[in-house]
């Protein structure tokens, strides 16, 4: 019998010795690229296979990014946004497969990360510029008598913005997952209720869509949240 509910799918397990099924699936995610990366140079030929040229690409197109938005710097941030990217990547892509789960569809884990993010970046900046960092919530060129409001207004913008990063992943990932679920759920019904193929070819139809988006928007919401992540660094470093 199908869940009466798509978000019963969202419930965490426990699987005992203090381990849940999102952790499982957590650790999967971030080590995953580890595993395949491990196993695509392990018997490396002279002439680099197709799969390793692509693993190649995936390297390259990251540190652009990183290297655009961070400068001369995005050596020392790289392994750490190439890890995040790809562990919210395969986050979100892991909870497509049947019978799983999507750790970032759980608040608690995007919105700690998106905090360790601000707290990383924060201190790095008091690192390399003691208490002149905190110059970055006073805007040149304001009166004296508004520094205090508009310290308080910059503080404020940038809790939200960290807020924002991690509600907005978690948001586009329930949405979405729910939806595939949803229609998974209708068509599975519509089968064993003995519905005509033919009638189905239309919801299997807009499933595959709704899928093809769902890659996408996996994509996207992992590439948001690390350039977010990139100016972020940016501004403290």
């Amino acid at each position: 019998m199908f869940s009466y509910s798509p978000m019963e799918a969202y419930a965490v397990i426990n699987l005992g010795y203090g381990f849940t099924d999102v952790a499982i699936f957590l650790i999967f995610a971030f080590g995953f690229l580890t595993f395949l990366g491990y196993a695509l140079t392990s018997n490396q030929t002279l002439v680099p296979s197709n799969w390793f040229l692509g693993l190649e690409t995936y390297h390259v197109t990251l540190y652009t990014m990183v290297r655009t938005y961070i400068g001369s710097k995005a050596g020392a941030w790289f392994p750490f946004l190439y890890t995040l990217f790809t562990g919210l990547l395969f986050s979100n892509l892991f909870g497509l497969l049947p019978y799983s789960t999507t750790p970032t569809t759980h608040l608690i884990i995007t919105f700690n990360l998106a905090l360790f993010l601000m707290i990383t970046a924060i201190a790095n900046g008091f690192r390399r510029y003691r208490y002149a960092i905190f110059g970055l919530f006073i805007p040149a060129g304001i009166p004296v008598a508004l520094i205090p409001v508009i310290s308080v207004v910059e503080v404020l913008a940038y809790i939200t913005r960290i807020s924002s990063l991690g509600i907005r992943i978690t948001v586009n990932m329930v949405t979405g997952h729910t939806l595939v679920k949803v229609v998974s759920g209708f068509i599975y019904e519509g089968f064993l209720g003995g519905t005509s193929v033919i009638i189905l070819a239309l919801p299997v139809a807009l499933l595959a869509v709704f899928l093809i988006l769902e890659l996408l928007i996996a994509y996207l919401q992992a590439y948001i949240f690390t350039f977010i992540s990139c100016i972020t660094i940016k501004d403290f470093s």
